[in-house]
């Protein structure tokens, strides 16, 4: 059987592009970390989920992954929608990155990797993320926002759906090592 460790939706969608059959167990992991490297926070992140899961689950496969947006420094999911038009007032325009971290734990082993996609904001005006903030949720997603809304961005390099919560394409070839 296939677990994937998450207790996002969109994470949740995203998987059923890969395996149609799989459970869902939401990690009770610490979340925090000191580490400072955007590829080294959802590496160590997403194994820390794995192993929470793995370890009740030990005979089955388990996916997890954990993403940060990256502008100099981890712009996490904002508090209230104060810090939600800073975010986006701060991207605004600019280049950042969105990095996945995935882990795979199975009977065969262990995979830890990540992905990392550079997305280009478009101007927005004040206007734009206020009305932005009252029609989408932006608490709920890291760096104030969803690439899925198509409303932000102007430009990607890379994978979309790394910037969605899951680099699908990297996990479909990575994810076949781990069934019998």
């Amino acid at each position: 059987m296939i677990i994937l460790a998450s207790s996002s939706p969109r994470r949740r969608e995203l998987f059923k592009t890969i395996s149609s059959e799989f459970s869902v167990i939401p990690p009770k992991a610490d979340e925090n970390t000191t580490e400072v490297k955007p590829d080294k926070i959802v590496t160590e992140l997403a194994e820390r989920k794995a192993l929470c899961v793995f370890r009740s689950y030990p005979s089955d496969i388990v996916v997890s992954c954990d993403t940060v947006v990256y502008d100099g420094e981890v712009l996490n999911k904002p508090k209230d929608e104060a810090e939600a038009a800073k975010c986006l007032k701060r991207l605004s325009g600019r280049w950042h990155k969105v990095y996945s971290g995935v882990c795979i734990l199975s009977p065969k082993g262990k995979d830890v990797f990540y992905e990392m996609t550079a997305v280009k904001f478009k101007k927005l005006t004040d206007g734009e993320i206020e009305d932005y903030i009252k029609k989408f949720n932006p608490l709920d997603k890291a760096g104030a926002y969803g690439i899925q809304d198509n409303v932000c961005v102007e430009k990607i390099r890379g994978d979309y759906y790394n910037v969605v919560g899951l680099p699908v394409k990297k996990l479909s070839r990575i994810i076949r090592r781990h069934y019998a």
